[in-house]
């Protein structure tokens, strides 16, 4: 399968509401996504084939956090069932994060579930290290989360560390 990775519209708002249930996403409203899309300090690009059909997609937000320096809010990362261990999910946060180099990013910070040890270690291949705890942060099951964040400045910053 042939996927390209371009920016999320509107008319992507479906695919990724059924992409979000079957990830088990925290979701979104179809209004919360269309609103994002408006803004312009979001990230939001999709993973899709030739037809312009979505497997997956990446959304995130732009904060400052002092003078010069922005992180951006991994908010939601997810691909179709069909298409995982297939290196898709690679594809999808390395054009994440290079969109985040681009733009000047200096870190990109996010939450997963502390239990979701495949995630944590994807992350990490791309440098991401745990640099807090959110007791409670997600109901069910209700769990503790685990940030992790990855600096953007570093020479080695978005590239997969294997």
């Amino acid at each position: 399968m042939q996927l390209s990775v371009s920016k999320l519209t509107p008319r992507d708002i479906p695919a990724i509401l059924d992409i979000s249930i079957e990830c088990g996403l925290c979701l979104w409203s179809a209004d919360a996504y269309r609103a994002e899309i408006t803004r312009d300090d979001a990230i939001m690009i999709k993973l899709a084939d030739s037809e312009r059909e979505a497997f997956g997609f990446a959304v995130g937000r732009i904060f400052e956090i002092g003078r010069d320096k922005f992180t951006v809010e991994l908010t939601n990362i997810g691909l179709r069932e069909t298409i995982r261990n297939q290196g898709f999910g690679t594809t999808l946060l390395k054009a994440f994060l290079e969109k985040c180099h681009e733009i000047g990013v200096s870190s990109v910070i996010l939450e997963v579930r502390e239990s979701n040890a495949t995630a944590i270690a994807f992350y990490r291949k791309f440098g991401f290290e745990t640099s807090g705890r959110r007791r409670g942060f997600y109901s069910a099951p209700f769990e503790d989360a685990l940030t992790m964040r990855l600096e953007l400045e570093q020479p080695e910053a978005a590239k997969i560390h294997t």
